[in-house]
């Protein structure tokens, strides 16, 4: 399952090199080189679904799940309709120390977040636009048209499009804030002792392994506080983890 996109028009001409590089290093057996490949491309300002794709089944080969977890997780992000990310995502996470039941979130929220991540920031911000033009085409209609039935139709095409321009340009927003405020993360060092306050002498609350996706809050010298899908909160290192 863990074959390498091949391709990628995102990547910049300057990137084409190594990206082809990293692949034959992959193909060739190399995997920690080719990571540190990808990794480089990634340094330079370059992302793309397919390039942290192919950064998390070199993590995978060369044992840390952890940081598969986190690429899955990245290329997820920015394309959620990446179906080889989500089947290897669900194939790797077999293989995480913790598993924690989760608190039952409120059906709304529960609802307008799975509605926010079924596209990327893209297409929601495509779709925008196509509503927003649907909204003036309707009030034109509306307005200029001498026929009640046209009339009418123009009046119905212009509410709908604007309550459905509202709900996309809402998940447009949305979507944008989880990439520049990442508001989760996947613990990436082998093992994290959580503690109860931002400092080395605060009381050790319980441990987390890597792969294990935690919810970001506040951040004191050098320290994260993280809350787990069970509830539970503390203190880690901002160096255990990185944001999604």
């Amino acid at each position: 399952i863990l074959w390498i996109c091949l391709g990628a028009a995102e990547m910049l001409a300057n990137s084409d090199s190594l990206f082809l590089a990293a692949n034959a290093q992959y193909e060739e057996g190399n995997y920690e080189l080719a990571l540190t490949t990808y990794r480089e491309i990634n340094a330079s300002g370059e992302e793309s679904a397919d390039l942290y794709y192919n950064m998390a089944n070199a993590a995978y080969r060369s044992n840390n799940i952890g940081y598969a977890i986190l690429y899955y997780e990245k290329s997820l992000k920015l394309d959620p309709s990446h179906e080889d990310a989500r089947h290897n995502l669900e194939f790797v996470s077999r293989y995480k120390v913790d598993a924690f039941e989760g608190v039952p979130e409120f059906f709304l929220r529960s609802w307008a977040s799975t509605l926010v991540n079924m596209l990327s920031e893209k297409s929601w911000s495509m779709l925008s636009i196509m509503l927003f033009l649907g909204l003036l085409s309707g009030m034109l209609v509306f307005l200029f048209s001498r026929r009640l039935t046209l009339k009418k139709a123009g009046f119905v095409i212009a509410l709908g499009s604007l309550l459905l321009f509202m709900v996309a340009f809402s998940s447009a927003l949305a979507r944008h804030h989880q990439i520049v405020h990442p508001e989760e993360g996947i613990i990436t060092a082998p093992s994290v002792v959580v503690r109860s306050s931002p400092s080395e002498t605060g009381t050790e609350l319980f441990v987390l392994h890597e792969g294990t996706k935690v919810k970001v809050n506040e951040e004191v010298s050098g320290w994260q506080n993280i809350r787990v899908v069970d509830g539970r909160e503390g203190w880690i290192t901002v160096s255990d983890f990185e944001s999604i």
